[in-house]
C-alpha cells in the first residue's frame, strides 16, 4: 500500500490507516534517535484528512541540534531501511525509508529540523491550516491532481508546482 518509485508521481485516495502507520513508525523513530528528538509530527498530504496523496508518510522530526543529529550512528538506520538523502536544504536533513533499494521505492520521508524553528513552523502551519479548512484542502488536492497528470514522471516539477500554494498558506496570504 505504501511506496512510490523515485521520480514517479502517483496519487491515491486518503486512507484512514495513514495515521496508524505514522504512529507505528514514530515508536521506531523514537528508539532510533533517542535523546536527539524533541518532537515527532505527521505532516504532508497523508496527514490531511480526505485528500489524495502520494502513498508516502512524511514525518517531521524536531531536534535540539541539527548538526549533532547529522553525526548519529547510521548503522541502525540502514538496518531499519532508512538512508540520508543527498538533498541540500539549509536547516534540514532529509532521510527516506525504502521498501526497495533496487527500484528506490520510498515509503517514508523524514524531515529533520530544529524544533520550534522556521522549518518546524512552516510544516506544522501548513498541515494545521489545511486540516482546519476543508475547502482549502480541496483546493490543494485539485492542484496536486492537475500537477500529477501533467508531471506523472517528473517528481521535481510536481514539487515545484506546489510551492507557490504552500508559500501562500505558510505566509498567511490565504
Amino acid at each position: 500500500m505504501l511506496g512510490v518509485n523515485k521520480g514517479t508521481v502517483l496519487l491515491k485516495p486518503h486512507h484512514e490507516d495513514y495515521h496508524l502507520m505514522f504512529e507505528k513508525e514514530k515508536v521506531l523513530l523514537e528508539e532510533l534517535f533517542g535523546d536527539h528528538v524533541v518532537a515527532i509530527e505527521h505532516i504532508g498530504s497523508t496527514s490531511i484528512k480526505g485528500i489524495q496523496a502520494k502513498p508516502i508518510i512524511d514525518i517531521l522530526i524536531g531536534v535540539r541540534d541539527l548538526e549533532a543529529f547529522k553525526r548519529i550512528e547510521k548503522v541502525n538506520m540502514s538496518k531499519n531501511d532508512y538512508y540520508f538523502l543527498q538533498v541540500k536544504i539549509e536547516g534540514k536533513a532529509v532521510i527516506a525509508k525504502f521498501s526497495s533499494l533496487e527500484n528506490l521505492t520510498k515509503t517514508h520521508i523524514l524531515h529533520v529540523v530544529e524544533y520550534d524553528g522556521d522549518w518546524w513552523h512552516a510544516h506544522t502551519v501548513f498541515r494545521n491550516r489545511l486540516n482546519a479548512d476543508p475547502s482549502l484542502a480541496k483546493e490543494y488536492e485539485q492542484l496536486k491532481i492537475d500537477l500529477a497528470e501533467k508531471y506523472h514522471d517528473n517528481e521535481r516539477a510536481y514539487m515545484d508546482g506546489k510551492q507557490a500554494f504552500v508559500n501562500r498558506i505558510v505566509n498567511g496570504k490565504v
